[in-house]
């Protein structure tokens, strides 16, 4: 395994781990609803994404692009951190 997919599958792990964190801290949206069909979503994407590169997939910008956007349109500002970890998903997958 190449140090830049182990770097890419260890973004994948943190930004993992901070979904289960806020799943388990209650989070709600940016406009007060629950946010836990969102991070059950999110979860899931990321870890199947994870496996697929795990395997030897690509990351695809496409994917990645929309993903963002769309935690983009749900996340509280006190969460941004969860965007940035995202982000540097982005940056290691797509070489951006």
């Amino acid at each position: 395994m190449t140090s830049d997919r182990a770097g890419l599958l260890s973004a994948f792990d943190g930004a993992i781990a901070a979904v289960r964190r806020l799943e388990a801290s209650g989070m709600r949206t940016a406009g007060g609803d629950s946010a836990m069909p969102h991070l059950a979503r999110l979860r899931g994407e990321l870890e199947a994404r994870r496996g697929e590169i795990a395997a030897g997939g690509a990351l695809g910008r496409e994917w990645a692009g929309g993903l963002v956007r769309w935690v983009a349109e749900w996340v509280p500002e006190r969460e941004l951190p969860l965007i940035a970890r995202l982000g540097q998903i982005v940056r290691l997958g797509t070489g951006g």
